[in-house]
């Protein structure tokens, strides 16, 4: 495993230290701090502030990171391990979910805890996300991703944008209207501001484009809590599926393949309506 070259972001629970691992799933950065040896023992208001000042200052490698990952226990039995994935954002909110990141903490699971307990799963709003391992690969059952609006439009600029409202897990939006990262950037502010009401805690705005390959597609998303364009976005692609496959763009096809700006992600539609998503994912460990 890889050594960053920088002091680790220690946090401190009763005493003891904590330290994250880095990881690196198709661009998407992140911190992964593992509470469950603790057992919930410690002041978790507490913890979340500590994480928080660490976000707003740190750099790995130069670069600002996506998000925190912070791993509590839910329960557990002699088979199955149930864990809570909070996502801190930099901004100092915690977002509902993140694809990406239950990739790389589903790894980290199978690592850690996989021979212990034969189930891992991961909860969110929606649920218990099933963690599978296939051959290696890390694969999160994502649910099924519920369309909110078939059809929304926004106007920037004088240009009208289509797009669909998709609930999955985390709320995006959805456009085939251009494929642009500056007009997306745009788009993305200018929707957060305007649609304050409606999205509150903020709203992720994906744009889509289809390659010749019937079964592939090109996803930009521009994610709340971190506010930019990120390398790539777990539960803005599976969006992206859900809504090729609801207005039939293509014909339904079992297997998906989603092209970022940080990688590839790989994406299964199941007969149930859920889709399932998989993709290499890097650890790295800081200093001593």
């Amino acid at each position: 495993m890889p050594t960053i070259k920088q002091p680790c972001p220690i946090i401190h629970c009763n005493g003891r230290e904590v330290r994250p691992k880095f990881s690196n799933a198709c661009g998407n950065t992140f911190l992964v701090y593992d509470l469950l040896p603790l057992q919930n023992t410690y002041d978790w208001e507490a913890v979340k502030k500590s994480i928080w000042n660490i976000m707003k200052d740190i750099r790995v490698n130069g670069a600002p990171v996506d998000d925190a990952l912070v791993l509590r226990k839910i329960c557990s039995d002699a088979d199955t391990l149930d864990v809570k994935m909070h996502v801190l954002e930099p901004d100092s909110t915690e977002a509902d979910f993140c694809g990406n990141g239950a990739r790389a903490v589903g790894t980290f699971l199978f690592e850690a805890y996989g021979k212990q307990y034969p189930r891992l799963r991961l909860g969110s709003r929606m649920g218990m996300h099933e963690l599978t391992n296939k051959d290696g690969i890390c694969f999160v059952n994502m649910g099924k991703p519920v369309i909110i609006n078939p059809q929304r439009d926004f106007f920037h600029q004088g240009i009208k944008v289509t797009m669909t409202y998709v609930d999955a897990v985390e709320p995006h939006l959805v456009t085939r209207s251009f494929f642009d990262p500056r007009f997306l950037e745009q788009i993305g502010v200018a929707i957060n501001a305007t649609w304050k009401s409606e999205f509150p805690a903020g709203v992720n705005v994906n744009c889509v484009k289809l390659t010749p390959e019937k079964n592939e597609l090109e996803v930009m998303t521009y994610e709340r809590g971190v506010y930019r364009i990120t390398q790539a976005c777990g539960t803005g692609s599976t969006a992206c599926c859900a809504a090729l496959i609801h207005h039939q763009w293509r014909p339904t096809q079992p297997r998906y393949t989603v092209k970022l700006l940080g990688g590839t992600l790989n994406i299964h539609y199941q007969d149930s309506n859920e889709f399932l998503i998989g993709g290499d994912v890097k650890f790295s460990e800081f200093e001593k």
